[in-house]
């Protein structure tokens, strides 16, 4: 835990902090000891996170660390430390304040890191500092900070949540960089009022955020609404919700929004027969001639569009669902499969769980991973660290995250060049215009 040179390597830390595992358990003072005295910057980042995890059962290992690092005037160590608390505390409204808080965070004010300062600043609202909650709603109405500072302010409101929040996130949803967070905040409060604002506001969000607006419009019934008059009036796209976002919808299971779904989205009830059916229409149709003359570069464009944000393909992409570097792509059958009967065969990591949430919101995602405090759930735009206290029920799903009728909303050819870009071995080049 010494040999600073061991800091950078990929392994090292990982593999000291999976021995020191027990000791969180055994020993959390011992614990806290060395990572006062670790060299590793993982390690003792992970350390922190470990005994502020604790802090409620066994506040006095992280007291003593805090203690330690702001003695040690070791500004690397200070920072790994607030980091580690930081990832610990994910999630929680509030918590016990350290005894060796107050010192150790006058250290770190002046930092001029800012993903310190930020840090600091809330932790410092998570600990029940009225003078720092100030702060934060100073600094996101400052339109002369940074955006990443204001932004990261805003959240931090919306995660101590403010009498005021609502009046907050309404007045910040005019400015562009802050509109996408301050829908967040939004989200928590169940008035037909804000759906209505919400979605007529959708084409002022930058394109590459509204699918998260939708994802919030899509949470209750009363957000589902507006939206579907909005889709239904043309006012926002219908191909702009996508099966991701109908499935949602259907988990609200409000006969009211269910009809109006049907009414501007339509159904999506394909039987085992009709699957079957459509996986040899395409085999049929896509032959190896009809793919040879394909537009791989296309088919790449569409892929970032439709599978891009949960699926990596040669190092880019997202991570919720598996990575298809190296999946049998080149065989028909499983892609086929794969993209018209995704449900078919889903590995538990990969099952849909439908979240109720106390405040009436309905969340679907995946579970990343539990504490006793809290639940991480991926959705298809964003991770939420949900408290246990907030969630009314959690129903598991035999249903992969991924819906079916991906292919639907597609041209022939963008399905020709999608599938044609998918069965190949190597990258492909993008399109000109989209480099």
């Amino acid at each position: 835990m010494k040999r600073a040179e061991d800091a950078d390597d990929h392994n090292i830390p990982l593999l000291v902090w999976y021995g020191l595992i027990p000791v969180g358990d055994t020993d959390p003072s011992a614990l806290a000891r060395l990572g006062a005295e670790c060299d590793l910057l993982v390690t003792r980042r992970l350390i922190a996170r470990r005994l502020a995890e604790d802090i409620e059962k066994n506040p006095l290992p992280l007291n003593e660390l805090l203690k330690n690092a702001e003695a040690s005037h070791n500004p690397a160590l200070q920072a790994d430390v607030v980091f580690g608390v930081s990832e610990g505390l994910l999630g929680w409204r509030k918590a016990i304040r350290p005894a060796s808080w107050e010192a150790f965070a006058r250290r770190l004010d002046t930092s001029a890191d800012l993903a310190v300062s930020t840090c600091v600043r809330e932790l410092n609202v998570l600990f029940g500092d009225g003078r720092a909650l100030e702060e934060v709603r100073r600094l996101a109405f400052d339109d002369k900070s940074d955006l990443t500072a204001r932004r990261a302010a805003l959240q931090t409101l919306i995660e101590s949540r403010p009498a005021d929040l609502r009046s907050i996130c309404e007045r910040l949803l005019r400015v562009r960089h802050l509109n996408a967070t301050a829908v967040r905040g939004l989200a928590l409060f169940n008035d037909p009022g804000i759906g209505r604002s919400l979605a007529a506001s959708y084409r002022s969000f930058h394109p590459s955020e509204r699918g998260s607006v939708i994802d919030t419009l899509a949470s209750r019934p009363v957000f589902a609404l507006a939206l579907l008059d909005q889709v239904a009036a043309g006012k926002i796209p219908r191909a702009d919700l996508t099966p991701f976002h109908a499935r949602q919808i259907r988990s609200l299971a409000d006969p009211k929004v269910l009809s109006r779904l049907s009414e501007v989205w339509g159904e999506q009830r394909e039987t085992a027969s009709d699957k079957k059916e459509k996986m040899a229409h395409f085999k049929g149709a896509l032959t190896s001639s009809v793919l040879a003359g394909a537009d791989r570069s296309q088919g790449r464009v569409t892929f970032n569009k439709v599978c891009a944000s949960c699926h990596k393909l040669y190092g880019q992409g997202g991570e919720i669902g598996p990575d298809l570097t190296g999946a049998g792509r080149d065989n028909l059958d499983y892609l086929f499969e794969n993209i018209i009967d995704p449900s078919a065969a889903v590995s538990a990591d990969f099952r849909m769980v439908i979240v109720e949430m106390k405040d009436g919101r309905v969340l679907n995602g995946l579970v990343r991973s539990r504490t006793d405090r809290t639940l991480t759930l991926q959705t298809q735009t964003e991770s939420l660290v949900l408290e246990h206290s907030e969630i009314e029920r959690e129903k598991g799903s035999p249903l992969s995250l991924m819906p079916e009728g991906l292919l639907d909303p597609l041209t022939q050819e963008q399905i020709r060049d999608l599938i044609a870009y998918l069965a190949q071995r190597s990258q492909a080049p993008l399109p000109p215009g989209d480099k």
